[in-house]
């Protein structure tokens, strides 16, 4: 009986809490309070843009979690227990999928080991040792050379030139959609991706890589062949990325970043290119496991069946998998690897022609 009553106490008290609380600041001791204190902890400031976010939004689910007198975020930190954390979790893994829930707690447990640590609350963390495994993402599927085409005049139909052009980088250089879009996630990010003035048809393309800093520039042309008919062919040498080119050709040339949202004459956010993106597959009628990286990964693809082993001179990459030696990219190298591509590319079409 005494232990019933006592349990009423600590409900009441935590209702009195949040009832009293600041208009706009979670009450001392509630499970809110602390996510906001793990929001302005060190390990939480130096995780990246994304990882914050992510964690932000996983706060945010186990915090709306509805109790029977109140949220999961209203409830004391310290009366969080083992039981407590098995019923949020099986909660939000049918309301959110299995994966959403194993992240959720995942985030609750490095909030509670760091809490733990500033002796905010007491150990053992219930969070720890539950038993969920964090099933690994399917990677990305390559998006064929059918598929972009297909993605290109489709997104073109609809009036989305920027993101046929975006597709286009993507799969003819290699590029990360991070760096194609140039999303500003931080500061300096500003600087990151491709821009007009970096452009010069016909001839090369410069661009800095958000992951390394590293500035890049890809040759658009490879050697002169005096035996061609084509006298340009003859003098400079053929175009290494013709559709790429086609692209940026069809796009108004201004100044600043390239591939900019036609609403809003600024660049895209990501949740703009998702919007974009499935608008896009659905009219095309392309799979759902279609996605921008995938363009990425299907280039990278098309220069390994050319027999092109390091594809570093242009998808920027610092290393092989295969080996911990670095290799420095050279703009030789480069078009090298975009003279073999294009004889794979004329020999498939070749070959699909004649039989």
């Amino acid at each position: 009986m005494s232990a019933a009553i006592d349990k009423a106490n600590l409900l009441n008290a935590a209702l009195d809490d949040w009832r009293t609380g600041v208009e706009g600041k979670p009450a001392e001791g509630t499970v809110k309070a602390l996510f906001g204190w793990y929001r302005g902890h060190v390990r939480y400031l130096e995780a990246s843009h994304r990882t914050r976010e992510d964690y932000r939004e996983m706060m945010a689910h186990v915090e709306a979690v509805q109790l029977k007198t109140m949220t999961f975020g209203q409830r004391r930190a310290t009366e969080v227990n083992a039981g407590h954390a098995d019923a949020l979790y099986r909660y939000l893994v049918k309301e959110r999928g299995a994966r959403q829930g194993a992240y959720c707690m995942q985030v609750c447990r490095r909030v509670w080991n760091e809490a733990i640590r500033a002796k905010k609350v007491k150990d053992p963390n219930p969070f720890a040792r539950m038993g969920i495994k964090m099933t690994a993402k399917k990677g990305n599927r390559a998006n064929t050379r059918a598929e972009y085409d297909l993605f290109r005049a489709t997104a073109r139909e609809m009036g989305f030139q920027s993101m046929a052009t975006a597709a286009a980088i993507s799969f003819e250089l290699l590029r990360r959609v991070s760096d194609v879009f140039g999303y500003i996630l931080e500061p300096g990010d500003e600087e990151r991706g491709f821009f007009w003035e970096d452009y010069q048809p016909g001839i090369q393309f410069a661009m800095r890589q958000g992951k390394t800093g590293d500035m890049q520039i890809i040759p658009l042309r490879g050697d002169p062949d005096p035996d061609s008919d084509d006298p340009e062919v003859r003098d400079r040498g053929p175009l290494l990325y013709p559709e790429l080119e086609a692209e940026l050709a069809r796009m108004v040339r201004g100044r600043g970043h390239i591939v900019i949202s036609e609403q809003s004459g600024k660049r895209f956010t990501e949740r703009e290119v998702g919007r974009r993106l499935r608008a896009i597959r659905e009219k095309a009628g392309l799979p759902t496991d279609f996605t921008m990286t995938g363009f990425r990964h299907g280039g990278a693809t098309e220069m390994g069946d050319a027999g092109i082993y390091d594809i570093r001179p242009v998808s920027g990459h610092r290393t092989l998998q295969q080996t911990a030696t670095y290799n420095k990219a050279t703009q030789e190298k480069a078009r090298s690897a975009g003279t073999a591509r294009q004889r794979h590319i004329a020999e498939r079409a070749r070959k699909g022609k004649t039989g």
